[in-house]
This record gives structure tokens, sequence and C-alpha cells, in this order.
């Protein structure tokens, strides 16, 4: 989850026990793990018996991370793409769903050229082909250090 303080700053935090609450009603825990946008296909196609990992938590990530390079709210297009010739269905990756937020990207940035295949990685149709969420935190740190960031700011 991303958190904004009272000056718009992003920080990440775990809100596992975050509940829906129903005056009326006794509240209880969100059957889903997230926002439908930021999941990823293998949680959507479960519905309510989706198992939460750490590999949905990257491709959730990868999602964050693009909606905030392209500043928009990375609503994914269609999952399967019709042949208007041979009228044949072809499913399409999440990349290719989201393709018109990475050309939304500002790549003179000098941090973009680094971001984007690390983000496509994160966005990976597959789960075990995802990168790691050890290897998300190394690729924080080390943008961290090479931009001299200070880890009180982040």
């Amino acid at each position: 989850s991303v958190l904004l303080s009272k000056w718009l700053e992003g920080k990440v935090g775990d809100l596992g026990t975050t509940r829906l609450v129903d005056p009326r009603k006794q509240s209880r825990m969100t059957k889903a793990p997230g926002t439908v946008d930021f999941m990823p296909p293998e949680a959507l196609a479960a519905g309510d018996n989706v198992r939460y990992g750490r590999e949905l938590d990257v491709f959730s990530f990868g999602c964050v991370m693009l909606h905030t390079l392209s500043h928009e709210w990375p609503t994914p297009s269609e999952p399967v793409v019709t042949d208007p010739v041979t009228f044949e269905m072809k499913a399409r990756s999440e990349v290719e769903r989201r393709s018109s937020y990475f050309a939304k990207i500002d790549r003179s940035r000098s941090q973009s050229g680094v971001l984007i295949p690390w983000i496509e990685s994160c966005l990976s149709n597959v789960p075990k082909n995802r990168t790691s969420i050890v290897r998300v935190c190394d690729k924080l740190e080390s943008l961290v250090d090479r931009e001299h960031v200070p880890t009180d700011d982040l």
C-alpha cells in the first residue's frame, strides 16, 4: 500500500489489517488483496480463492511505479485482442496491456532507462518470471544510494 503524508509525500506501508466497515454489519476482512487495476492476472482469475504471495506484491509494485512515472492511473486495456481479418483471439501480456503508459514516461530523466525494464519484469504474466521482492528492495536501495537521497526522507 502507498500512503500519503499531509505534504503528499508517498510512503510505502503494509496494510494487511485493512477492513471494510459497514456500520450496519459486523466488519470483515476484504476478500481481494488490493485494487483491481493493480492486481496480476492470476489473482483476477482466482476470484475469491486468490492466494496472496510475494509475486502479487511485486506485480502491484510494478503498477505503482508505472503510475508514478507516467503520472496516470494505469488501467490496463482488454486482456485479449481479436485479429480483424481472421477473428482469432490472442491473449495480450500485461506489458502490452499497459503499453500506452510506458509511452508516457519521460525517458530523458536519468533513472527512466534503468526503471522501465525493471517495471516490465515486475509485470510479467508468469509469477515465477517476475523479479523477486529481494531484488526490488536491492534495486531501490541502489537507486537511493546513486541519487544520494537521505533515507530519512523516504
